[in-house]
């Protein structure tokens, strides 16, 4: 690739989620009549917003629990898995696309002294994990509620992790032979950077096998449906604090779509994306444009609130090995 090439393909990935945001923004705030959402502002009820910050900040600390399941070997204490899934929560919001879930692969392989590759499955396996929780959720209680066409795409999104899923328990129950296969290839090619690679698909792939070990699952299940539960009890506080709670199954469409939405590649923290898409299924179903931009708003301001804080200050504690991590850019993340 010459380093012309490299330069444009390298701006356009920094401009691209750019743009998306600028759009999604556009799209949010068209036609708000800006005082009626300022009343909403000047009338919330403070002790629900009170109470959602306190559940928001108490469902982080269930991840970091959660998150120790998820790794075949018990390597990782709460303490350090709490500021590694903070630090990298708080990257989401401050880089673009995702791109913390790569801080965090980093910072945990060295904390608990596996491989990058092994962590980043085990994040992998989160996501899948919440996935399916929320595409749970979404089945049960709010299923063909509000506009036809969102309610269809947000099928497709759980349709598509328990496809994922399938994926996965099918790797894992033939990884035995896949390994073979790729100890083979590895053996044929006999070149460094292909034995390499290959070895990095095998650990990535053990690092899955925790979401389906019979062990772990009776963890891994009851923490994700606490944890969903406990998200799902922040949506009813914020409806409840701006007067207009919403029936249950209108909350949890709510929850699926502002974390459904947020899956889009981006601005850091989906700024823009979540407001314009979360905002227009509220409207969907009856809430008024600005109340619903106003409940999403704050929604949004409380995920960046939670982390900001100690996700700044375990940032601060790891800024030298962060560094690090910029340097080490060149080689694969897998290592």
């Amino acid at each position: 690739m010459t380093t012309r090439t490299s330069s444009i393909r390298s701006t356009l990935l920094k401009t691209i989620p750019w743009i998306i945001t600028c759009v999604a923004l556009y799209l949010a705030f068209r036609g708000v009549d800006w005082p009626v959402l300022y009343s909403h502002l000047g009338n919330v009820e403070v002790s629900w917003l009170i109470l959602a910050i306190f559940l928001t900040s108490i469902s982080y600390l269930m991840r970091a629990r959660r998150w120790q399941f998820l790794f075949p070997k018990p390597t990782l204490d709460f303490f350090d898995s709490a500021k590694v899934l903070i630090l990298g929560f708080f990257m989401n919001n401050i880089l673009p696309a995702r791109a913390g879930e790569f801080v965090r692969a980093h910072m945990g392989a060295k904390v608990s002294n596996e491989s990058r590759t092994l962590v980043l499955a085990t994040v992998a396996s989160e996501r899948l994990a919440d996935g399916l929780t929320l595409s749970l959720f979404f089945v049960i209680f709010a299923f063909h509620r509000g506009d036809q066409h969102l309610s269809t795409n947000l099928t497709y999104v759980a349709l598509l992790f328990l496809a994922v899923l399938v994926g996965v328990l099918v790797t894992l129950l033939f990884r035995h032979r896949l390994f073979r296969t790729l100890d083979a290839l590895s053996a044929r090619f006999n070149h460094k950077a292909s034995h390499y690679t290959l070895k990095r698909i095998q650990i990535f792939i053990e690092g899955l096998t925790p979401l389906c070990t019979p062990k772990n699952l009776p963890h891994i299940v009851p923490w994700s449906l606490i944890i969903w539960a406990t998200e799902l009890s922040v949506y009813v506080c914020i409806t409840h604090a701006f007067h207009s709670p919403l029936p249950l199954a209108l909350c949890v469409l709510f929850m699926v779509t502002v974390n459904f939405s947020s899956l889009i590649p981006a601005a850091p923290g989906g700024i823009g994306v979540i407001e314009a898409i979360a905002s227009a299924v509220l409207v969907s179903v009856g809430v008024p444009k600005e109340l619903a931009l106003t409940m999403v708003l704050t929604q949004h301001v409380f995920q960046y609130a939670v982390v900001a804080i100690p996700g700044a200050m375990v940032m601060l504690t790891w800024k030298s090995s962060l560094q690090h991590l910029k340097d080490d850019e060149a080689e694969p993340i897998a290592s």
